[in-house]
């Protein structure tokens, strides 16, 4: 069965209508946004520093959890930055950069890694 598809300006629905409901969904979305991001900074600045050693052991716990083998990876931590070094496939770069900026304690991610496969 197909169903007709008709657009809203077609259904008769005047085009200032749809440019005020549009302002509202992205004005709505535009805050949405800004909300979660000042909350994350606002988390990360208050944040407890992490020693190094601490923080490499959270990042490789947390490798874990993401690639097959997280001790092929050279892993360094220096203040906070995570030093990520070491062939992997592009899927897998995304994956550990992702995975190693959520955890509690990393600064930054300098990310190193050297597409391979």
């Amino acid at each position: 069965m197909n169903l007709p598809i008709r657009l809203p300006r077609e259904a008769g629905v005047p085009r200032r209508a749809l440019d005020i409901l549009l302002g509202f969904a992205l004005g709505a979305a535009l805050a949405y946004a800004l909300e979660r991001a000042l909350a994350a900074h606002r988390l990360r600045q208050f944040e407890e520093p992490v020693e190094d050693p601490l923080l490499l052991e959270r990042v490789r716990a947390a490798l874990g959890w993401t690639i097959a083998d997280p001790d092929a990876v050279d892993l360094r931590v220096s203040g906070g930055t995570v030093i990520l070094r070491g062939p992997a496939t592009a899927e897998q770069i995304a994956e550990m950069v992702a995975c190693a900026s959520r955890v509690r304690g990393v600064r930054a991610v300098d990310n190193r890694l050297s597409p391979a496969g």
